[in-house]
């Protein structure tokens, strides 16, 4: 397939097959419908061809700024995790499950909030047909918020992480935590921040199976 670069110099996606690209204009149009000028969409970014995505919950705003998901800190968190288990990002599919930058105002500021469930429930039917046009057989949930969405309501993080589920679309899913919730509880609880981390290492371990032939099946 050929290539087409994302926002950020030297970083690459490969060429959108047809159904995605309708699904991506589709998207599109409902942010020109519904997103706020400069807070988005920020569309999916990797490899549409893997078995593997990926799912947060909305862009912040250095996806926006940069034009492709998981850009800022908790990004450069998720590729070092990666990394450490011998992959990369490009191997996979990342997407959010709104793709607008939800905000609220704080004095001059615009700072990022949990998406509405307004907002959810705009963008879920395009996610669903985001997947059904790459049809990966794994999805990773990162954080409370894409598993409710894609898991149910009552999906309980804390629970129910790190293990195969029934998934949308005849996928096997998991959910574990955001790399933002290992940032956030960095300054304050390090030693907790340390072992979020370990557990999203080791959930994305088990994830990554499904790269090969099989993996993710039971």
């Amino acid at each position: 397939m050929a290539e087409r670069e994302t926002g950020r110099s030297g970083r690459r996606v490969t060429a959108v097959p047809p159904a995605l690209a309708r699904v991506e204009q589709r998207m599109l149009e409902l942010a020109t419908a519904t997103c706020p000028p400069a807070l988005g969409p920020v569309l999916g970014e990797g490899d549409p061809t893997s078995p593997l995505a990926l799912v947060g919950e909305a862009p912040g705003e250095r996806e926006v700024a940069e034009g492709y998901p998981f850009a800022g800190p908790a990004g450069r968190l998720l590729d070092e995790i990666l990394a450490e288990l011998g992959a990369h990002r490009m191997q996979l599919w990342l997407t959010n499950v709104v793709k607008c930058r939800p905000v609220r105002q704080n004095g001059e500021r615009l700072t990022n909030r949990p998406p509405l469930a307004a907002e959810l429930a705009a963008w879920l039917p395009l996610l669903m047909a985001e997947l059904e046009a790459i049809h990966p057989r794994c999805l990773v949930c990162l954080g409370a918020t894409s598993a409710r969405a894609l898991l149910g309501r009552g999906f309980r993080l804390t629970e129910q992480r790190g293990r195969w589920l029934p998934g949308p679309l005849g996928t096997r899913a998991m959910a574990t935590f955001h790399p933002a919730y290992v940032l956030h509880l960095e300054p304050h609880d390090p030693a907790a921040s340390r072992a979020a981390r370990e557990t999203v290492k080791n959930d994305l371990a088990t994830a990554l199976t499904c790269l090969s032939r099989g993996g993710g099946a039971t």
